[in-house]
């Protein structure tokens, strides 16, 4: 009997031991999260209240085909340089960040030369039209400097210097909150330009800091640079590509999914209505983001370390249940309060956004749990299933989105299918998790789970006829 107790004893002061990284890595870089998304929430809310629903909208347009120009420039490729850099050790570790530095720098190249050359199709593919074709090239200017931002992130993850990535999230927000007032202004007197200038002088910031940052690694980036090893090796390209391949048809697909429907919603509803979904997608990813963005710099790279079953499921098990009550917290926080929020934090004209955030808040939660058990997926390699989940998903939401549209509105459906698609992507990747890596959550973590979403469900219904 004693000895039971005993052991009891140890499995519970196990179980504590795997909740106190989780804790430490949200605390470190929690506070930083929040700053960001502060500082991103007071831009956009002078975005906002300096421009209007137009401004705002041009703006996320922008950013949508930066985010899709960045994505072809990287390959996508931030997570699995995170990936390689973490699991690989010494000579075969340099070899393969040399290698992602020579595919950074050839695909940004291309890229921006790209977007110089063929300026009228990327304005049209955006949907901002032939006539705002002269912002592109500019905007290659925030692709050349948001890739190389990317590479000096990725880096300082895979060093484990939390804190200083939390550092640069702030300054990039910092800067765009400063900008935003003159540019929107700038704006609404007709400089379409203003908003690129925007980009351009938040994305320099966040470059130059993630830059001084890894000069604190000098001794590590000496060794990278001058060690032994190739600056180009096969073995290693084919790691990342097979990799970042599926990360950035992923990547792709997703930025082009929204692209596409924020595009049918200007069509049927016109712009001021997209102005309202991008301000509840906005609040909605936002409060998402605050969630994971404070575990994503310690989840994969330890599970990428981990080097047995065992200790994997206690990973997974652990983040699930401390992120489901955070972000079950956070939810229905933001369900109680979304009409004073988006007044708030937008204007009195973003407040029919309310009937959207219905949707999507829902749909935060399972899009919480279904990243926490996609990552495990990706650490494993299995980069068929990681697409193939991510494309179900991206198809789901086009077609409910779609579908619904006529019965509904087109932003209504949007934000209906946001529910639909992440449903469905947290099914997979659960059903995967249970039959190939035969990972069984924690009861504590199911447990959690379940209240959680009964928090979540219980806030959307008593706030459900909100206007």
């Amino acid at each position: 009997m004693f000895a039971a107790e005993g052991y009891g004893v140890i499995a519970a002061e196990s179980r504590t031991k795997t909740y106190i990284p989780v804790v430490r890595a949200m605390g470190q870089s929690g506070l930083g999260a929040l700053a960001s998304g502060l500082l991103s929430a007071a831009a956009t809310k002078i975005l906002a209240a300096a421009g209007g629903p137009a401004a705002l909208a041009t703006l996320t347009t922008l950013q949508q085909l930066r985010q899709v120009a960045v994505v072809g420039a990287t390959g996508n490729g931030q997570t699995a340089l995170v990936r390689g850099a973490s699991a690989l050790r010494g000579v075969e570790q340099t070899e393969y960040l040399r290698t992602v530095l020579c595919v950074f720098g050839a695909g940004t190249g291309a890229v921006a030369l790209g977007m110089i050359l063929f300026q009228r199709e990327f304005a049209t593919l955006a949907g901002l039209g032939v006539g705002a074709s002269y912002m592109i090239p500019w905007l290659a200017v925030v692709v050349i400097l948001s890739s190389a931002a990317v590479f000096a992130s990725a880096l300082l993850n895979s060093l484990g210097a939390i804190g200083r990535l939390a550092g640069l999230s702030v300054i990039g927000s910092a800067a765009m909150m400063l900008g935003a007032w003159p540019a929107a202004r700038a704006f609404v007197e007709g400089d379409g330009n203003a908003l690129v200038g925007l980009l351009i002088f938040a994305s320099g910031a966040s470059c130059a800091v993630a830059l001084g940052a890894l000069l604190c690694f000098r001794d590590q980036l000496v060794g990278w640079l001058r060690g032994p090893g190739r600056w180009w090796d096969s073995g290693a390209a084919r790691n990342f590509g097979a990799m970042s391949g599926a990360l950035v048809v992923s990547g792709l697909a997703a930025s082009g999914t929204l692209l596409t429907v924020r595009g049918h919603i200007t069509a049927i509803q016109g712009l001021a209505v997209t102005g309202q979904f991008d301000a509840a997608w906005g609040l909605s990813m936002n409060q998402v983001t605050l969630v994971l963005s404070s575990l994503q710099t310690y989840y994969l790279p330890q599970l990428a370390r981990s080097r047995n079953p065992a200790q994997r499921d206690a990973h997974i098990s652990s983040v699930l249940t401390v992120t489901a009550l955070t972000a079950a917290v956070a939810i229905a926080a933001i369900a109680l309060l979304k009409p004073w929020l988006l007044t708030g934090l937008y204007s009195a004209a973003f407040r029919p956004a309310v009937a959207y955030l219905r949707w999507t808040l829902l749909g935060d939660y399972l899009k919480v749990t279904s990243w926490i058990l996609s990552i495990p997926i990706l650490a494993a390699g299995d980069m068929k299933m990681f697409l193939a989940a991510d494309l179900m998903a991206y198809g789901v939401f086009l077609g409910v989105a779609n579908g619904l549209a006529p019965a509904v509105t087109a932003a209504s459906g949007a934000a209906m299918a946001f529910v639909a698609m992440y449903a469905a992507h947290l099914l997979l990747c659960a059903v995967y998790l249970w039959r190939k890596l035969r990972f069984i959550p924690a009861p504590s973590a199911v447990a959690a789970w379940i209240a959680g979403f009964c928090v979540v469900t219980a806030a959307s219904a008593v706030t459900w006829r909100q206007a």
